[in-house]
């Protein structure tokens, strides 16, 4: 039997001890609007609002030019270094099912599609799924459950198939119950996004791994802390990011202070900012135009912002950066284009990988005429 099967036959057999109001249809799908990871970064990101520290050793014989924060990258295509081998991403899908209601507590039920694929290239640029998992969860708060319900649910639910996920705040908390669950799937999907990563450190050699997304996020900054000979082999790629902080190059009388809007207005195409300190030098970031601005129709498209951990807390080299930015200047080349409203700023090979999971899920017509109470 399917798990999503599965699931539908549990929640009968338990909607006969609890009382239900179901979601219209059966299900309904909770649509993340498409900037979920700026949202993210704001609310658990760095909380340093000013970067002063410019986190990258520049060459020898080179100053640092407040007025100009910017080195150029040509593209470096895999025919002259094929740096990027793998690429990590993941996905989920997640549909309120309804609430369930017991005296005067109630809680939301929701049923979350959750995946992360590592996606291989081979030295022709064919690529093919190195890993892909998928993963089915069912969330409620158990604080708002009493405890014979709460373990009657416990017992009906297959562990081999489905797991039961607690959404209970940790303290006291005015966040939406509904909110909460979609922010634990999220969760739970880097969690599994982690792992994989986990697993393909010891084989990266010279090669790199790209993450889509933030590495500032646990369970990922963890696992990446405990690298132990200089820089993790893993960079972080975001298309969407927060345009709040500032920034502060050089010192004394000739420090240029930039918002994030002037210092990406002024970013040529081609070319990357001066990495900066996040997390007390944890982490360093800069950001990378991979798109003329004659093209976009708004100056901080056609950028993303790159990571990686530094796990020693110490500046990194100019040249790893700038070989970085040229390596991922090249990966611009084809793009989803229509098929994604951030195709601008996507790296073909995650696109890819997020088909990839997507199409190991259950289709929104499925969920809806399978996930029914009764």
């Amino acid at each position: 039997m399917q798990p999503i099967q599965q699931i539908r036959d549990l929640l009968r057999e338990w909607s006969r001890e609890v009382e239900v109001l179901p979601a219209a249809g059966g299900a309904v799908e909770e649509l993340l609007r498409p900037d979920i990871e700026e949202h993210e970064e704001r609310l658990w990101g760095t909380p340093e609002q000013v970067h002063e520290l410019v986190w990258e050793r520049l060459p020898a014989g080179e100053r640092l030019d407040p007025d100009c924060p910017y080195r150029p990258t040509p593209p470096r295509y895999r025919r002259e270094s094929h740096l990027f081998r793998y690429f990590v991403d993941g996905s989920v899908r997640s549909y309120f099912l309804g609430t369930v209601l017991e005296h005067d507590r109630d809680t939301p039920i929701l049923y979350a599609q959750i995946g992360a694929c590592a996606l291989f290239r081979e030295d022709d640029g064919t690529v093919h799924p190195h890993t892909l998992e998928t993963r089915h969860l069912l969330l409620a708060s158990q604080q708002h459950l009493s405890q014979q319900a709460w373990a009657r649910l416990q017992s009906l639910c297959p562990s081999q198939l489905v797991e039961l996920v607690d959404i209970s705040p940790n303290q006291a908390s005015a966040m939406d119950l509904r909110n909460r669950a979609n922010g634990v799937a999220r969760y739970q999907m880097r969690t599994l996004e982690a792992e994989i990563m986990r697993q393909l450190l010891p084989q990266l050699g010279d090669e790199w791994l790209i993450m889509d997304g933030s590495l500032m996020f646990e369970p990922i900054l963890t696992t990446l802390q405990q690298y132990q000979s200089g820089v993790p082999p893993v960079l972080g790629v975001s298309k969407n990011f927060r345009k709040d902080p500032q920034f502060s190059v050089g010192r004394g009388p000739r420090a240029m202070r930039y918002s994030i809007y002037r210092l990406l207005a002024g970013l040529p195409h081609e070319h990357r900012t001066l990495a900066f300190s996040a997390y007390n030098g944890q982490v360093a970031f800069w950001y990378v135009r991979l798109r003329p601005q004659g093209a976009m129709d708004y100056p901080l498209m056609g950028v993303v912002k790159c990571e990686v951990v530094t796990p020693d807390k110490q500046p990194v080299d100019s040249r790893l950066l700038d070989e970085l930015s040229c390596a991922l200047v090249a990966e611009r080349s084809a793009s989803p284009h229509g098929r994604d409203r951030r195709w601008h700023a996507h790296l073909y090979p995650i696109y890819l990988a997020e088909q990839a999971i997507r199409s190991r899920f259950y289709s929104h017509e499925v969920v809806r005429q399978l996930m029914r109470w009764r």
